[in-house]
């Protein structure tokens, strides 16, 4: 196996790279339950880095969870970009409210309220 450098790739051009990258390892045919954990164990870094105010292990985290997003997406059978457009047209249209803190609060919500 080559090792390639990769300085700047779009982002179309990088999934397949991830998928073939995994495929080498054999990550693609591990048990899903592995790469969920991996998901929980990048959340914890990602939550670590946020927290310690560290830009550089935040930036490596959030590309790691991503990473682990996207191989434990293609081994429970779910497309990952069709999972996101269906995620966006959802809340493309919603209303609602955002708080002094930053929590958007869906109007359905507001009107379960009151």
């Amino acid at each position: 196996m080559k090792l390639v450098e990769v300085t700047s790739l779009e982002y179309e051009e990088l999934i397949p790279k991830i998928y073939e990258w995994a495929h080498e390892r054999k990550i693609d045919q591990a048990d899903p339950r592995v790469e969920f954990m991996k998901i929980a164990e990048e959340v914890g870094e990602l939550s670590a880095a946020y927290n310690k105010k560290n830009h550089a292990k935040l930036v490596d985290s959030i590309g790691d969870l991503q990473i682990a997003l996207l191989i434990f997406s293609r081994l429970v059978g779910v497309d990952h970009q069709k999972a996101l457009t269906d995620a966006y047209q959802t809340i493309a249209h919603r209303t609602g409210m955002t708080t002094a803190d930053g929590v958007f609060i869906k109007q359905s919500d507001i009107e379960k309220e009151n």
